[in-house]
């Protein structure tokens, strides 16, 4: 009665989550909060998919997006996006397949625990964190479909369903290209986890290293093989730059060069970062035993870097870190009550305090600062609802960021400033210079366009123009 009393706590925490955090980032787009990156970029790739240009979009480094982010996962959304075509879908699934991962960890947390009040507080925890609130409402992101999928596979191998565990893997790994190292790191936990059989080399060993083997040779296809001959490639290496201008020089320095690592991890932005990315789970990881070693390549990747975004929690980029984090929490929790069982109601207080704690200090939908402007529209937002259905569905366009999502289901598209050609329509808000230097670059870059001649153009509200090339006829 108790485990079905803690699964309708733990599904009605979902259902709630669901239905929020829809509800939320639905309204977030519509009132053009979304942006070029990611958002624009991922409706694009779509939409080009759907009309046989597959995984192309006019927004990135080079035109496939696979070439950037190895992320084959993506092609199981298609046809979800080819029965709605509206970037809801992409909202909507994203935050149920967020929402959903409670669940696994919840029957991972009755497994390793055996009880049934930490396993709901854990389950609360994880869908509480402010991480997981930036995540969800940042746009749209094919890692973020890493969280429960990984969160299952951690369940399977508890449990050791062998042949699940091994599809939940596969799919954590086919998110993005980095994803593997999370993968290959669970395979190695599989190797130093404590056993108790006498033979050292005991199934789950070989299964650990089969992962690591399959890991190592999927990275090496992807970003050796197949990003390559896309025209891509590793292509953020530059952002770390300080430790190396290629991978290999890279890895060497890590190993080598210990003062140049502490150099770059301790820094005041990344302590703080960490405080608050371990506080809503009390700093359990930290004494979790051999489980601890799952966050060690989403911290690597996050706090090895010199891109501020990165070791912000205000983005993707915790994507990677939250299973593992959850997962060593769990252990880390399962070997303080082993020491300190009479301290067990304590326990579950302080660590139902640290989750609110973490929840209203960081979270960017606390009750305090809750941000109520995104549910109002405003002058500007009905200024761009109309200028979006203006623009004719077979143009070429150039456009402010937060414009970019809501034109993307076209060929070419641009954020503006960016464009290699002229386009057919230049969408412009005086007001606005994002992605340019200053005011009078800006202004330059709008006299080249109307001093060419090629372009007729109005105005609304005296702050935004409609350049288009003569010929075009707005709609």
């Amino acid at each position: 009665m108790k485990a079905l009393t803690g699964s309708r706590v733990v599904w009605s925490a979902i259902i709630l989550y669901i239905a929020f955090f829809g509800i939320f980032t639905s309204f977030r787009h519509y009132n053009f909060q979304t942006q070029t990156w990611d958002m624009g970029i991922f409706i694009q790739t779509f939409w080009n998919t759907s009309q046989g240009r597959i995984m192309q979009n006019s927004l990135e480094e080079i035109p496939n997006h696979l070439g950037i982010h190895m992320s084959p996962f993506l092609f199981l959304l298609v046809p979800g996006w080819a029965l709605f075509s509206t970037p809801y879908f992409l909202i909507i699934i994203q935050t149920i397949a967020i929402g959903l991962g409670a669940w696994p960890l919840y029957l991972l947390s009755k497994k390793v625990l055996r009880r049934d009040d930490f396993p709901i507080l854990i389950a609360l925890g994880y869908l509480l964190h402010p991480s997981l609130h930036w995540i969800n409402i940042f746009d749209f992101h094919e890692i973020a479909f890493f969280i429960p999928l990984m969160l299952a596979a951690f369940y399977f191998l508890e449990i050791r369903s062998w042949a699940w565990a091994g599809i939940f893997l596969a799919l954590s790994a086919s998110t993005k290209e980095d994803a593997i190292l999370m993968v290959l790191f669970a395979g190695l936990y599989l190797l130093i986890k404590k056993s108790n059989s006498s033979v050292w080399l005991t199934k789950e060993r070989k299964i650990g290293l089969g992962i690591i083997l399959l890991s190592a040779f999927y990275f090496l296809l992807s970003t050796r093989i197949i990003m390559p001959a896309l025209g891509g490639g590793l292509l953020r290496l530059d952002r770390y730059a300080q430790l190396g201008s290629s991978e290999m020089e890279i890895v060497k320095n890590i190993f080598t060069n210990p003062l140049l690592i502490f150099k770059t991890i301790l820094s005041a932005e990344k302590i703080r970062y960490m405080f608050w990315l371990f506080a809503p789970v009390l700093f359990l990881p930290f004494i979790s035993g051999s489980a601890l070693i799952l966050i060690v390549p989403g911290l690597l990747e996050n706090l090895l870097t010199q891109f501020s975004s990165q070791f912000q929690s205000f983005y993707q980029y915790d994507s990677i870190l939250i299973p593992g984090i959850f997962f060593a929490a769990v252990y880390g929790l399962k070997n303080l009550l082993i020491k300190w069982p009479r301290a067990e109601k304590k326990l579950f207080w302080v660590l139902a305090a640290a989750i609110f704690i973490g929840y209203f200090v960081r979270s960017p939908l606390n009750p305090v600062f809750f941000p109520t402007a995104v549910f109002k529209s405003n002058p500007r937002s009905e200024s761009f609802r109309q200028i979006v259905k203006m623009a004719p569905g077979n143009a070429s366009v150039s456009a402010h960021t937060n414009l970019v999502p809501h034109l993307a289901k076209r060929e070419q598209i641009y954020m503006l400033g960016t464009e290699p050609f002229p386009t057919d329509i230049v969408l412009i808000d005086g007001a606005d210079l994002s992605g340019f230097a200053n005011e009078e670059v800006f202004q330059a870059y709008a006299d080249h366009y109307i001093n060419s001649g090629n372009y007729d153009f109005e105005a609304l509200n005296n702050r935004y123009f409609i350049l288009y090339k003569k010929g075009i006829k707005l709609q």
